[in-house]
């Protein structure tokens, strides 16, 4: 494939009128099927003649598919370079080696680990693949093995189930039982019951000398929640909401880590309600990242112009748990491939327990974030009607040969 790349640069200036392409000078298996009829037989060229052309762009088709199934790197790209090459090693790995690991809980020698997490992945392909030929043709998942040789997993889209008519009843009481008050005094009334504004201390000895400090920390949690500035917030009659005091006041105390403890006791709080025990206990989480144009100079912005045109933009990621609760988030510039990303965030969230299943799109878990999660103790769960196997190698299961799982044994990858 990369010597057939290589080439492409010396085929781009060759005069073809002049000196037609032959088939002995090109690589015949980087020309599957589909292209045959352009590569071989254009009707404008000689008998015999390859058309330059259409060789040029079906090598480019054959490396973009490589690049994807990440079969080939590029090691100066950002999105397309190989994650193993980032990994620590020799004495910078020694330095961190302890510490990490004792914090990941791998206590255990790595081949033993790895054996471990192998049976467990055999065990549970064997299980799909028993589950899948006991469903039979009802079953809403299907795999197709492609030209090429690998796997495709196909789930049929759900329908949509009726709403019944207990729920829209409930719907529409829980609507009129809900009062309508200012935005504020929602943010009063839920200190009241959690304490969450006491996590707003000074930056300086961690405590709260002003009076009426948490007038002023509403204030300002309305003004950045709704993006209206100080001025709608601001009252030269009223001393915690003169424009001075709010001004000081963002600047010694609404920070990055007091918000992150009031988020915790929050979601504390709402832990410990008795309904919420009902939707979950806090071990799913589901992450996925909102696009934003940043109109201002920001070192927090990057450029993508598939997303933000000629504009500059940042992603928000967002970690909420199945008790419906907000335990983290995360900036991340641009719209980079945001998998590693997803790993930060989770390793720094605000509160909660850990979860233990991380549900994510397709798109945002690859193989090396399945195995990364992994290896804390947390499984990583794309949700995608059609899955497709890509990666980097498979695992054989130890003490089995290759192939004793039936049509798995096609599979390069599991993300």
């Amino acid at each position: 494939m990369l010597a057939g790349v290589r080439r492409l640069p010396a085929l781009a200036r060759r005069r073809v009128k002049d000196k037609p392409l032959l088939p002995r000078e090109i690589d015949d298996k980087l020309v599957p099927a589909a292209w045959r009829k352009a590569v071989y037989a254009n009707a404008d060229l000689p008998t015999g003649a390859v058309d330059r052309d259409a060789y040029v762009v079906c090598v480019l088709e054959q490396l973009h598919r490589a690049l994807q199934r990440r079969d080939v790197f590029a090691s100066s790209s950002h999105r397309w370079s190989d994650p193993r090459a980032r990994l620590l090693g020799g004495p910078a790995w020694e330095a961190v080696r302890e510490d990490l690991l004792a914090g990941l809980s791998l206590d255990m020698p790595v081949q033993d680990h790895l054996a471990e997490l192998a049976r467990a992945l055999d065990a549970g392909w064997k299980q799909m693949a028993e589950r899948l030929e006991s469903a039979g043709a009802d079953a809403k998942v299907s795999l197709d093995v492609l030209p090429n040789g690998r796997v495709k997993l196909n789930v049929e889209k759900l329908g949509a189930l009726g709403e019944p008519k207990s729920l829209a009843w409930l719907r529409k009481r829980v609507e009129k039982m809900l009062p309508k008050i200012d935005l504020p005094d929602l943010l009063f009334e839920v200190h009241s019951w959690t304490g969450f504004l006491d996590a707003f201390v000074h930056l300086g000895d961690g405590t709260t000398r002003m009076k009426d400090l948490t007038t002023s920390v509403v204030a300002l949690l309305v003004s950045e929640a709704c993006n209206i500035g100080m001025t709608p917030v601001t009252n030269p009659g009223h001393e915690a909401l003169t424009r001075s005091r709010l001004v000081h006041v963002d600047q010694f105390y609404l920070r990055a880590d007091t918000i992150a403890a009031a988020n915790a006791m929050l979601i504390r709080a709402q832990s410990e309600v008795p309904i919420v025990q009902f939707w979950g206990d806090g071990l799913l989480a589901s992450v996925d990242g909102l696009r934003f144009v940043v109109p201002v100079r920001t070192i927090s912005s990057a450029p993508s112009p598939k997303y933000f045109g000629f504009k500059r933009g940042i992603t928000w990621l967002n970690a909420v748990n199945d008790q419906v609760a907000g335990i983290g988030q995360m900036v991340v510039p641009g719209t980079p491939r945001d998998s590693l990303h997803i790993l930060d965030a989770l390793l720094n969230l605000d509160g909660g327990v850990k979860p233990e299943m991380v549900a994510t799109d397709n798109a945002r878990t690859p193989t090396s974030c399945s195995g990364s999660s992994r290896s804390w103790a947390t499984t990583s769960a794309p949700a995608s009607r059609t899955w497709t196997t890509r990666g980097s190698g498979g695992r054989p299961c130890p003490g089995w040969r290759r192939g004793r799982t039936g049509c798995w044994s096609r599979s390069r990858g599991t993300g």
